[in-house]
């Protein structure tokens, strides 16, 4: 999905609405239906308990009529009480705003108010922020100021509806404050604010809806970004063939673990399958002392180490003999760095195959930069303290970390193939593709384990055939999305957990899943 700048995204308003012939009414309610749609899923995951009243904030402009569209929706289809804060009277609105403000039910109250203290606010309130569009920019002014302050010292849920207001659209920045939301719901095309800058900071988890923009003026407008969503994920998650069998579902081999690092290739291995790999065998070094933890389904082989419990050069003829028949390799998780490791790494590079390069693998490969081949097929899946070793090795500018997006262009630009920059908002860059922003995740990933999950889900995505760049935008929000969807919340998430909610993720995107 584009990303589009505020101008471009104004531009794709007026057309639909002159050229198409769609009332801006019509946008409007299409806009707050479809805003109230995603905060109930969204809330489908918080205990009832916390839910006790829809707090809706309106401005002035057409974000403040999405607003009042928005909270006819939900006191229509939830039992929360609903309740609009306002910055002026419905009397001082002006065309579609004022339209469906006047059409709200006798049952919600409106509350004009010239400022905003932490007494107008009560546990088990769920804000819901429209006070200021894409159309803001330079400093805060009365009562936005003021409002802005006291949402954000607030301990409660907080949803921005098209962009958190204080945003600047374009740039990313923020003056002086911004509202800080936990979901951002933005209308029709992600805005460049949102992906750049300070926006992944401000806006928590992303969500898109659609308006009915003809996709035929999408297509006209230049973007150098894109946004990875759902309606991305769906054309990918392909009909399974009626006559299959488990090679034909792809074969993937992980090369991991450590005397040192025991768990981690069985988390890549075994997201593998549950992605969707019909065959997948975890080679460890066989004096490391791992046991495959009742995963029954993965076959374990335990390599020749010279009893160090690392792989060796003793390792290679095993190694190279499974690697034969499988279709995608994962190399790295849980391998340590040990020097002894790194004529195992040189001769994998040497195959033409799909080979996911993860966590060790990628610090070996900073150390010897001399080793990597080059390869369209190499995946590799650094976070950002690995990033930032892969940069220093390979003489790239320091000052690139600052901006997510260049690291990830730059680097992918020296060091080939497919790159996947683990983060919020992971970016993935790819030679002549356009770089994808996930649009999914949430900070219950930001736990030990969930990197070797994606990479073993890349794996598999590889392994049954789809090219380096789909399997890793592909990976990155399925991986992001099984973490939204998780029952143990936020802080209770753990990867094991992840690893089994991929199924689930994957039968909320296809029917063929």
């Amino acid at each position: 999905m584009k990303v589009v700048s505020v101008d471009q995204m104004r531009e794709l308003d007026i057309k639909t609405i002159e050229e198409a012939k769609i009332p801006g009414s019509v946008l409007m309610e299409k806009a707050g239906i479809g805003a109230g749609e995603k905060i109930l899923d969204y809330l489908e995951h918080v205990d009832f308990s916390h839910i006790k009243r829809f707090l809706l904030l309106a401005g002035r402009g057409n974000n403040g009529g999405d607003v009042y569209v928005t909270a006819k929706f939900l006191y229509e289809n939830c039992n929360a009480d609903v309740v609009v804060y306002s910055v002026c009277p419905i009397c001082e609105l002006k065309g579609d705003a004022k339209k469906y403000a006047e059409m709200l039910p006798e049952g919600i109250f409106v509350d004009v108010k010239a400022k905003l203290s932490v007494n107008d606010f009560f546990k088990g309130d769920i804000i819901i922020d429209g006070l200021l569009g894409t159309g803001f920019s330079g400093a805060l002014r009365q009562p936005y100021d003021n409002w802005i302050a006291t949402i954000n010292t607030l301990n409660l849920p907080v949803i921005a509806i098209d962009i958190p207001s204080g945003l600047n659209g374009d740039t990313g920045t923020v003056s002086k404050n911004a509202v800080r939301s936990d979901l951002t719901i933005t209308i029709a095309q992600p805005k460049t604010g949102l992906i750049i800058g300070q926006g992944p900071e401000y806006c928590g988890q992303l969500e898109v809806v659609d308006i009915g923009i003809p996709e035929s003026y999408i297509d006209e407008v230049y973007s150098e970004l894109s946004l990875f969503t759902k309606i991305d994920a769906y054309p990918i998650v392909s009909r399974i063939p009626t006559n299959s069998h488990k090679k034909s579902l792809g074969s993937v081999l992980v090369i991991g673990g450590s005397v040192l690092y025991q768990g981690a290739p069985f988390l890549a291995g075994k997201a593998a399958l549950r992605s969707g790999a019909g065959f997948v065998t975890v080679a460890i070094p066989e004096s490391a002392g791992i046991v495959n933890q009742g995963i029954f389904s993965l076959i374990t082989r335990r390599i020749s180490d010279s009893g160090t419990g690392f792989f060796s050069k003793e390792s290679i003829p095993e190694i190279m003999k499974l690697a034969e028949s499988a279709d995608s390799i994962v190399i790295g998780p849980g391998m340590s760095s040990n020097k002894s490791c790194l004529q195992l790494l040189t001769e994998i590079l040497t195959l033409d195959k799909a080979i996911i390069i993860d966590a060790d693998a990628l610090n070996l490969i900073a150390k010897t930069t001399e080793i990597l081949k080059n390869n369209s097929k190499y995946v590799f899946t650094p976070h950002p303290g690995e990033a930032r070793r892969l940069s220093k090795g390979f003489g790239l500018d320091k000052g690139i970390e600052k901006d997510r997006i260049l690291q990830a262009k730059i680097l992918q630009e020296k060091i080939g193939g497919t790159v996947i920059l683990k983060g919020h908002r992971t970016v993935i860059a790819a030679e002549k593709k356009p770089l994808s922003i996930n649009g999914s995740g949430c900070p219950a990933l930001a736990t030990a384990g969930t990197g070797d999950v994606l990479t073993g889900m890349v794996a598999a995505n590889t392994a049954v055939g789809l090219n380096s760049f789909e399997a890793a935008c592909l990976s990155a929000f399925v991986h992001g999305l099984a973490s939204q969807i998780g029952n143990k919340g936020m802080r209770g998430l753990i990867a094991d957990d992840l690893v089994d909610l991929i199924p689930t993720a994957l039968k909320l995107l296809s029917p063929f899943a």
